[in-house]
């Protein structure tokens, strides 16, 4: 009803409806707000008789059918485009009458459903020798250790199941995600399409939607976790790197049933595991799981999936942990379908946003608290991060090590992996209080199921796995008996289960899942917690208390499931404890209801391990028979013992089995027993025998003394060897842990642990507990390379290659933030600390996060602000009141920024000031990349250097890509550098870039185009082949000869003449002519890159056609963009815009164009047979298929074939035959080819054209003998040699024989040849010009010019240098390497008399350097060896240059202008008194500008920065800021809740309490309402006990005067009632008898206390011993007297009747006697039987019938070791009232002679085993 009141309108005109408005407002204020639904205009629907009857029933109803959904047969997704796309009504209208349709079987309107991502927001280990080059490889510590342990393995051991050969190769994971970027170079080798899919966007690309916040990353790094791939140089190696992976993109929309159900049925027969990382809200509140279509999927993908195997469903437990949420409450990871997963810290410690419950099956690793290490994945953008947690993170890894297990065997059903997952599946080192051994032996927790997976004891498992038995599945009646569930009370039912037995298809012995179906009322769900008993006594939490759960809604039909019953026996009672504790959000007076439960029980029948096909022969057969004796010769048919097996037994004994069902353990008397496990000392053997360890193993796999697992006490276990050793040998340390002697690093001699060496092996030395080779200053130790290598030239010391890896910076840099810079970053401070040896040691430290610049550390030492902030006092204050995002007009106003600035300075993007993470600051722009020309660095963009168009650092060698500089010219990249010009065999390429030439070509225009060939061959159509000279026609001598006759560019062959200059190589629109050795121009002017017969290259605005330039192609053709060239259409086109079949834009006659391609006219709408090769098609022809049959492959010429043509191979991912590298006939992969075609040889499965190196040989490249430089037939026919060889005769020799020199050309063939001594060498032969890399010096070709001369490039000659130089670089005065002058010093490559300013002299490098910037002349490069200053900046004692308005530390700015002194505390300071610090020196802290040696109570010393700050709002004293950093908690803010000071945690008051020093209901300090608080005993009473009344001021308990036994004011006059021996309206007091000291009436028999000569008697007299000698003689007989003799050690006095007998006695003497006598007896009886019945424990405890003395004042005189609790007791819970009213239950109050009032206890407290019931012992803490 109130969902109805929510989603119409009822207000309206009318008073009825007035009214009914008013109720409606009433409503919603007194209950939980409604949650409206969002209806979507998607349909699902069930329609039987296929796809056309489903389209046709569409259409008349206006829908459009969107197809399948998902794998579920029958069901579609239908959609309305006329309705609302989201609203809170159902829809309504004409297509509603669809549901009326006989066909439509069910519909459902789609309801939007909350997901949400579970990310979070705000066997001994083996020697670890596997590497990959991935950059983050070193750093994923949950796969392994550092790299500089060699033993250490991952807990979850996933390095073990590689070795043993498992990635998971051709095993199939998706994503089911928000998307994966497909393309991320981490992931495309091993994406799957067919795993993939768009179920938002209804398409196949999964990639995620970006946005600025990169809000859809979740699945990316999912994916990452399970495939990325390995030794790809980027980022991270998967779990599982050869497993192919999808995404399946459904996050990022609106998620409905259908959405989920398409999502999770997605090609079930291809994808074996899903993995998923959300669920429904963690927020403590929600109960919420699949409906109906999801619950269809799941079923579908157990029954049919993986061939019917079961798909795997990988399920993230939660994240709810903060909100007290329980994962039990969410339907996915509560299924039985589903392998919940936990988290774990590295620590093992549970991570504080963990959520616990029964369902969850194992754990896998994420991280803890914020210092805790995270899941490093792939990210958006192509990146990596290393900041990926939640349970989220846990998930993906568990579905990866079950992608290896699936490897090992492909023949796992869904149950089988959770079956493997239970049995390997350790607690190790996870941290939980509630870890329990379950009746089957297995270890299992709420916090972390069974565990931390293994992957190699899964893998092992996997390979000799065999399938579990079926699984039944039994369903229990249930029990409908309606209960009462009462506050703070137990419902407990128990359920007597068979298991099923009368159905065999049904009956279940040995448990899996057990689902308990629960049907509960109640008024708040969270306050219930609800636990499950089985049979064998293990105890299953199915719900915990929930905090924020303030539902009335209960449960209804909901299922709760444990798996902590694994493996036990399913017959027995089962108890189901349901328990209320009531929380102060809702009223008592509404029970609850258990309405109905039902257990629902899944297993086998038989024992899921034992071999189904047993032979008869028994074991006691093949070896011994079990037993001697004949105890059963008769047949047995009891009940056998639970380890016999099927075969049955001979007796009930374990020793009675025919085999057993587990393993048998043989005795000396040659008995022999069936046991579960082998015992300790025992190892299993392969005939299910336990046989004897080595005598030092406590466990072990062999009987051999290196088979060891375990040692004996006493003794380790040696690692490698597994022999059990009493002390570690050298090499090897103690793991007290594991009692293991692990192996030290390989260089240690000794160590401590893996990675701390205590002694090293020789050759190596000692550092920071590490062995390495020594390495000079200034060097590290590249263990690769196994050699020291300089450090980076900031660092003084490093650990390794870079700025970054700095351990200690050079002179004149800085340490800042791990890098060395020459002076302070904007936004540091420079730190100036002195070392123990008294050395200043200087760093650049980090300001203020309020500071835009600063001077000293802390929020008052800033020097300037980010816009929208004011300097005051140092410290920058807000300016106005504008938020993030917004600035400050000049109208005064906030005006938001460019929304992609987080803070500005105006409305523009150029305003920004500060920037979002993800975004980079550049320039006063916040952009997402940084722009070309910049590169990023710490979040801001900075310049590349002035010739790199793309770079990824400073300096001109880091850049990535190049353009034009700033004068026009282009630049062309190699090598890290942009350049001119390439070098010799090097071409231009269009992007701007060094491509090389073949190796035989020196110079080229493109890779195919040679224009000059290397010595040895020649150059035929733009390809270079080896030369083949027959006899004279080529020789060495005719070759001098004719370069002789040719002007002066003859002397290099590779020159030409242009005009009167001569090239290198041929400029552009130019080409070289060979026979004359001149450039000449192209025939074809717009061309240009030509040769003598063609065009290459057009002119922009041209493009190549038939070796022409043509501005346009011909029709028939179209442009290929890249290569500039005309293409021919396909053969389809008449026209096209592309090569393929459906990028024509015109067709030939009788062709029709349809989405861009050429169809036959035909009848429209008729579809046509395909031919019969093909699967689907586009036309009638063979060649017009669109896909294949299995068996056969699509070709590019549109056919299906069973074999692909030559030049292609079949891709069995995509069925295409698709074409093999550039030049193969025949390859297996588009890498390898294996034949190639005609004129290209094989090497090394690439086609060339020329065989490196080597010759050609039946199509494949041979390789010359080790001296060839080159060779043709045979290796041994040499062309050329190495070049410590001469070539004589087609023969490398080493030296030339007699008859012959070595003469060396290296400006022409750059070999060496032995010549003929009569060679006759011309003058012109001297050199003019050398080759590159050679510089002409002195008529001859050098490599390096001599000291004096540099090398010129430009004329390829060694110049002199300036005069000013000694050596140089240049020809200017100002490229000086040395000084002609020694005298002189060197500044920017200038030779001068002396350093200008401002710079100062480095003896060290004896050059001129730069001083500080602050400086004007100095004498170092710091900022405080200033000799002198600017303008404005004035030099201060220590040296440094500061603003005339700066002051240096210690002092500050006076009003005069001048600096003084600050206070002898301060460190800084804004003035002179001692509370105008800004920070302070050691060893004080600074606490509100004043300097203090101790930090206060509430705060902590931060010892950094040497500053007080506060603790935690829930400290009283504290280490730290943190919760969890309290020394002592500060209780008073522990409301309703006492301090507990051993578990420091705020725990519960009594329910009757508002405050407490205790958890009873004596330990009260104030009272919630309704009651009264009784300050003596510490009580909340419902009312006063009897002698107090209650105070109406303040509500307490004050004791009446004591004479009145109940009161209602205080004083005596204030009675109203009066104890014995007082009567009327005031107190009457009379004198005491004279035989009492003390009485409480008048005569003797009211005696209290007696003289010390008497005794008192019960019956109130004080009589006389009898025979007591101390009588005074003149004092009567007394007729009566106590036997004091008798009566010691008895509670009772015995009375003796003495009688004087003379002759006056009389009758009536004795007749009274006799009657006081039976009166005293009879009262002492009463007495005593009264006291018996009502005596209860007190403290302090006072015997009945003895007295107390009383205060004046009514209370109770101090007495040592008293209680402050009294007798009274009200009890609120769990009992029943006494009779307040009753007068024996008061005390009786007496008075004195002396008026002291005293008060007799007839009674004490309540014995200790009836005291009350205590609450629920509920707790909160702040931690």
């Amino acid at each position: 009803m109130l969902l109805k009141l929510c989603q119409f309108p009822l207000c309206g005109t009318n008073k009825g409806r007035s009214s009914l408005c008013v109720l409606v407002l009433w409503l919603g204020i007194a209950s939980p707000p409604c949650k409206a639904r969002i209806y979507t205009n998607h349909w699902a629907v069930r329609i039987a008789g296929g796809a056309e009857v489903a389209e046709r029933i569409a259409d008349r109803y206006g829908y459009r059918n969107m197809g399948q959904i998902g794998d579920l047969k029958d069901h579609y997704h239908f959609y309305h485009s006329r309705t609302i796309k989201r609203s809170t009504l159902s829809s309504r209208g004409r297509h509603s009458f669809i549901s009326m349709e006989p066909k439509v079987e069910w519909i459902q309107q789609q309801v939007v459903k909350r997901r949400i991502k579970r990310d979070y927001k705000p066997a001994p280990p083996a020697q670890n020798n596997i590497f990959y080059n991935d950059a983050k490889w070193s750093s994923m510590w949950y796969i392994h250790c550092n790299d500089d342990i060699d033993n250490c393995q991952s807990d979850m051991n996933i390095m073990g199941a590689w070795k043993r050969g498992y990635t998971g190769k051709d095993v199939v994971v998706t994503i089911l995600d928000d998307g994966i970027e497909r393309n991320h170079p981490d992931l495309f080798q091993n994406y799957d399409p067919q795993a993939s899919y768009d179920v938002n966007s209804n398409d196949v690309d999964p990639m995620p939607r970006y946005d600025a916040t990169n809000e859809n990353k979740h699945g990316t790094r999912c994916a990452g976790e399970v495939a990325a791939a390995a030794n790809n140089s980027h980022c991270i190696v998967g779990i599982a790197y050869n497993a192919r992976i999808g995404g399946v993109r459904m996050l990022d929309g609106d998620v409905t049933d259908m959405v989920e159900a398409r999502s999770l049925s997605l090609h079930p027969q291809h994808i074996d595991i899903y993995s998923a990382s959300w669920g429904p809200d963690d927020d403590g509140k929600t109960v919420d799981g699949p409906a109906s279509l999801a619950r269809q999927a799941f079923e579908n993908g157990i029954r049919t999936g993986r061939k019917g195997r079961g798909s795997i469903f990988v399920w993230a437990s939660g994240n709810g942990g903060r909100s007290r949420d329980h994962c039990s409450c969410d339907g996915y990871t509560n299924s039985i379908y589903t392998i919940s997963i936990s988290s774990t810290a590295e620590s093992g410690h549970k991570p504080w946003y963990l959520e616990e419950c029964s369902s969850t099956l194992t754990t896998t690793y994420s991280s803890g608290e914020n210092y805790d290490r995270k899941i490093i994945t792939t990210d958006l953008r192509q990146r990596c991060t290393d900041s990926h947690t939640g349970t989220s993170a846990s998930a993906p890894m568990a579905a990866a090590i079950i992608a290896l297990a699936l490897e090992a065997n492909s023949l796992l059903t869904w149950r089988d992996v959770q079956h493997i997952i239970v049995k390997t599946s350790r607690a190790g080192h996870l941290s939980a209080p509630d870890w329990k051994t379950n009746a089957a032996g297995y270890n299992v927790s709420h916090l972390y199921g069974f565990g931390l997976m293994d992957a190699e004891a899964m893998v092992k498992e996997a390979e000799r796995w065999k399938q579990v038995p079926a699984q039944h599945v039994c369903v229990e009646s249930a029990d409908r008996q309606i209960r009462t569930i009462r506050p703070e009370h137990v419902v407990r039912s128990v359920y007597k289960a068979t298991g099923c037995t009368d159905n065999p298809n049904h009956h279940v012995i040995y448990l899996e899942h057990v689902v308990v179906r629960i049907t509960i009322t109640h008024p708040r769900r969270g306050d219930l917690s609800i636990n499950l008993t089985s049979p064998s006594g293990t105890k299953s939490q199915l719900l915990a208390n929930r905090l924020f759960d303030h539902s009335m809604e209960g449960f209804k039909n909901w299922e709760f499931m444990t798996t902590h019953c694994w493996g036990e026996k399913a017959a027995g009672d089962w108890i189901l404890e349901i328990y209320d504790s009531p929380s102060q959000l809702r009223s008592q007076k509404v029970p609850g209801k258990l309405k109905e439960w039902s257990l629902v029980l899944y297993g086998t029948s038989v024992h899921p391990y034992s071999s189904l096909h047993i032979e008869k022969p028994r074991f006691t057969d093949m070896l011994m028979p079990l037993s001697t004796d004949e105890e059963f010769t008769e047949e047995y048919n009891g009940p056998c013992d639970s380890e016999c097996n099927e075969n049955g037994c001979e007796g009930p004994g374990p020793h009675n089995c025919i085999n057993c069902l587990h393993y048998f353990l043989k005795f000396k008397n040659n008995t022999r027993m069936c046991v579960s496990e082998c015992p300790s000392g025992f190892f299993r053997d392969d005939r299910k025998r336990c046989k004897k360890c080595s005598s030092l193993c406590e466990t072990c796999v062999g009987s051999r003394s290196d088979q060891c697992t375990t040692c004996r006490s006493g003794f380790h276990l040696n690692e490698g060897s597994n022999t059990c050793v009493a002390t570690c040998p050298d090499g090897f340390y103690l793991d007290n842990d594991s009692n293991i002697c692990r192996r030290c690093h390989e260089n240690c001699k000794k160590c401590t642990t893996s990675n701390i060496c205590t002694e090293c092996k020789p050759g190596m030395s000692l550092q920071a507990n590490k062995c390495q080779m020594t390495c000079d200053p200034g060097t590290y130790y590249n263990g690769h390379r196994r050699t020291c290598e300089p450090c980076h030239r900031a660092c003084a010391t490093c650990a390794g290659t870079g700025i970054e890896a700095c351990t200690k910076c050079a002179d004149g840099y800085l340490l800042e933030d791990w890098r060395c810079v020459s002076t302070c970053s904007s936004g540091y401070y420079l730190s100036e600390q002195t070392a123990d040896n008294g050395q200043a040691q200087r760093s650049c430290k980090k300001c203020d996060n309020s500071c835009y610049e600063c001077l000293g550390p802390g929020e008052s030492n800033c020097s300037s602000c980010v816009s929208g902030y004011n300097l005051e006092a140092g410290a920058c204050v807000v300016s106005t009141i504008c938020k993030d995002g917004e600035y400050w007009s000049k109208y005064g106003m906030c005006h938001l920024c460019h929304a992609s600035c987080q803070q500005c300075k105006g409305p523009e993007r150029e305003e920004c000031t500060t920037c979002p993470p993800t975004r980079f600051f550049d320039d006063g722009r916040c952009d997402i990349r940084c722009q070309a020309g910049h590169y990023a660095m710490g979040r801001q963009c900075h310049l590349c250097h002035h010739t790199c168009h793309e770079c990824t650092d400073e300096g001109p060698e880091n850049c990535t890509s190049c353009d034009t500089d700033k004068f026009g010219v282009s630049l062309y990249l190699f090598h890290n550098q942009c350049r001119e010009a390439c070098p010799e065999g090097f071409y231009h390429s269009r992007w701007k870039r060094c491509e090389a030439c073949l190796s035989e070509c020196n110079i080229c225009t493109a890779v195919d185009r040679c224009l000059y060939c290397s010595p040895g061959h020649k150059l035929r159509n733009g390809l270079c082949i080896p030369l083949e000279c027959s006899t004279g026609d080529f020789t060495l001598h005719s070759f001098l000869s004719s370069i002789c006759s040719v002007s002066s560019c003859t002397l290099s062959p590779i020159d030409a003449r242009l005009d009167s200059d001569c090239h290198h190589s041929c400029p552009d629109r130019t080409y070289n002519h060979n026979d004359n050795m001149t450039c000449a121009a192209c025939e074809d002017k717009h061309c240009e890159v030509c040769d003598q017969s063609q065009c290459y290259w057009c002119e922009e605005g041209f493009v190549v056609f038939g070796g022409e330039c043509v501005d346009q192609c011909e029709e028939g053709f179209f442009v290929d963009e890249e290569a500039l060239e005309c293409e021919p259409c396909h053969s389809d086109c008449r026209s096209c815009g592309g090569p393929r079949y459906d990028d024509c834009d015109s067709c030939e006659d009788d062709f029709t164009l349809k989405k861009g391609e050429c169809l036959e006219g035909r009848e429209r709408n008729k579809c046509e047979l395909c031919s019969s090769t093909c699967k689907t098609c586009y036309g009638a022809g063979k060649d017009d298929c669109s896909s294949c049959y299995s068996g056969r492959f699509l070709t590019a010429q549109q056919t299906c074939v069973s074999r692909c043509p030559s030049g292609t191979f079949a891709n069995q991912t995509s069925v295409q035959c698709q074409d093999c590298m550039t030049g193969c006939a025949m390859c297996q992969n588009s890498q390898q080819c294996q034949e190639c075609r005609s004129g290209m040889y094989l090497h090394h499965d690439v086609c060339v054209l020329q065989c490196p190196r080597g010759f050609p040989l039946g199509g494949v490249c041979q390789p010359c003998a080790p001296d060839c430089g080159s060779c043709e037939e045979k290796p041994t026919y040499c062309l050329s040699c190495e070049v410590q060889y001469f070539l004589l005769d087609h023969s490398c020799v080493g030296h030339c024989p007699l008859g012959y020199f070595a003469v060396t050309i290296t400006n022409y063939f750059l070999k060496q040849h032995c010549l003929l001594p009569t060679l006759c060498l011309p003058f012109c032969f001297l050199p003019t010009e050398c080759a590159e890399h050679y510089f002409l010096y002195d008529d001859r070709c050098v490599d390096d010019c001599p000291e004096g001369f540099f090398p010129s490039e430009k004329q390829q000659e060694c110049v002199r240098c300036h005069t000013d130089c000694a050596s140089c670089d240049g020809p200017d005065d100002d490229d000086c390497i040395v000084c002609s002058n020694k005298k002189a010093v060197r500044y920017n490559g200038e030779c001068l008399p002396e350093c200008p300013p401002p710079t100062y002299y480095d003896k060290i490098t004896r050059e001129c350097r730069d001083c500080d910037r602050s400086c004007l002349t100095c004498s170092g490069s710091e900022p405080s060896s200033c000799l002198s200053c600017e303008t404005n900046r004035r030099k201060e004692a220590s040296g440094h240059c500061v603003w005339y308005h700066q002051c240096p530390l210690s002092s500050y700015l006076d009003p005069k202008g001048e600096c003084q002194q600050c206070h002898k505390l301060c460190h800084r300071c804004s003035g002179p008194s001692k509370d105008q610090c800004l920070s302070c020196n050691a060893p004080y802290f600074l606490l509100n500008n004043t300097c203090v040696q101790q930090c206060p109570l509430g705060y902590y010393s931060e010892d950094k920065e040497r500053v007080c700050e506060r603790c935690h709002f829930s400290c009283e004293s504290c280490t730290g800021h943190h919760s969890v950093q309290c020394s002592k908690l500060a209780f008073s803010l522990c409301s309703s809740h006492f301090g507990n000071t051993t578990s420091m945690l705020c725990e519960r008051c009594d329910p009757s309490c508002t405050a407490c020093w205790g958890p009873t209901n004596q330990n009260c300090l104030s009272c919630r309402q309704d009651y009264v608080y009784l300050s003596q005993w510490g009580q909340c009473l419902k009312s006063c006990p009897p002698s107090y009344y209650t105070n109406s001021h303040d509500t307490t308990c004050q004791r009446c005067h004591p004479t009145c036994k109940t009161c209602h004011d205080q004083g005596a006059l204030s009675c109203q009632s009066c104890y014995d021996g007082f009567t009327g309206e005031e107190p009457d007091c009379t004198a005491c008898d004279p035989s009492c000291v003390d009485c409480r009436g008048p005569s003797m028999w009211n005696c209290t206390v007696c003289p010390a000569s008497l005794i008192l008697y019960d019956d109130g007299r004080c009589l006389t011993c009898c025979g007591d000698e101390t009588r005074h003689a003149d004092d009567p007989t007394p007729r009566e007297c106590c036997d004091c003799k008798k009566s010691i050690g008895t509670p009772r006095h015995t009375l003796v009747h003495t009688w004087t007998i003379n002759s006056q006695g009389s009758a009536k003497l004795f007749i009274t006697a006799c009657v006081l006598l039976i009166l005293s007896v009879g009262v002492g009886i009463f007495f005593f039987l009264n006291a018996r019945s009502k005596a209860r424990p007190f403290k302090p405890k006072n015997t009945s019938g003895t007295y107390q003395k009383l205060e004046p004042n009514g209370g109770l005189a101090p007495q040592p070791d008293t209680s402050p609790f009294g007798e009274y007791s009200d009890r609120i819970i769990g009992c029943e009232g006494n009779d307040e009213g009753d007068d024996e239950d008061n005390d009786i109050v007496y008075m004195g002679q002396d008026g002291t009032v005293y008060r007799k206890f007839k009674y004490g407290l309540l014995d200790d085993d009836e005291m009350e019931m205590e609450y629920d012992d509920e707790i909160y803490s702040y931690k």
